[in-house]
């Protein structure tokens, strides 16, 4: 089972960790980052400041360690969608994903024809798929992100086309949609997550959320939750600097 790939483990539900690179261009956090179990790591867009250089080492990097690697691009735009697949990236995340006309753009940016109408080029055709092309539209995984009441009531007929290979809830921006920002214990939040884990669970479809804390992950595992992503790079970084500060400043 350990050998499985993220594809595989995601078809059959299995609880998976990842966690964010988001400040560090360094491209050797990704062996750092890969020397430990986890499944995936999620790469930011639409938060940073990465450029396509960046990306590029980050993406080949993961690619060389076999870290499977999911980048959250900013918007839905071929050039988005398209270059960072071409560059490596076994999968994209979605983020305010509301319709299923927005499902079916990212399918046909992501996709190679007949199933979409992404064009045949970069690194990784070269490195990976020069002699198995059929296998490029299965082997890519795109995840879309709920982020509104909008995409959560469009959220089965998304499902439906059997394209999506992980649904990922962003709780800031649904809370802030459900009229409670910062408010995480909301019931309005609760109940919309618990929707989004029901439909999930009717198209046996993974499903998971950035997780904050580790009673929070508990919790919506126990929901049914099996994709945990939880942390960054910068995060990380910041909680060793504190304990390190808390431990010089208890020397006797």
């Amino acid at each position: 089972m350990t050998n499985l790939s993220l594809n595989e483990k995601l078809e059959r539900r299995m609880r998976v960790k990842g966690t964010t690179i988001m400040h560090f261009s360094w491209t050797g956090i990704v062996p750092a980052m890969r020397k430990e179990d986890i499944d995936f790591v999620i790469i930011e867009m639409e938060h940073n400041f990465f450029d396509w250089r960046d990306m590029e080492g980050l993406l080949r990097m993961c690619d060389m360690v076999g870290l499977p690697s999911i980048v959250r691009v900013p918007e839905i735009r071929y050039q988005q969608v398209s270059k960072v697949m071409d560059l490596g990236a076994n999968g994209i995340l979605i983020p305010r994903v509301e319709t299923l006309e927005q499902l079916e753009q990212v399918i046909e940016f992501s996709r190679l024809p007949p199933v979409g109408k992404k064009g045949i080029g970069g690194y990784d055709f070269g490195s990976r798929y020069a002699k198995s092309v059929e296998t490029y539209n299965t082997d890519k995984m795109i995840f879309v992100q709920m982020e509104s009441p909008a995409g959560i009531s469009n959220l089965e007929k998304m499902l439906q086309t059997k394209e999506v290979a992980g649904v990922i809830v962003g709780p800031n921006d649904l809370a802030a949609s459900l009229g409670v920002p910062y408010q995480f214990d909301a019931p309005e939040l609760t109940e919309a997550i618990k929707e989004v884990i029901r439909i999930c669970d009717q198209y046996q479809t993974s499903c998971g959320m950035f997780m904050p804390g580790m009673e929070g992950t508990q919790f919506w595992c126990d929901q049914g939750m099996n994709i945990i992503w939880s942390g960054s790079d910068f995060g990380f970084l910041m909680d060793g600097f504190k304990a390190w500060v808390n431990k010089m400043n208890n020397l006797k």
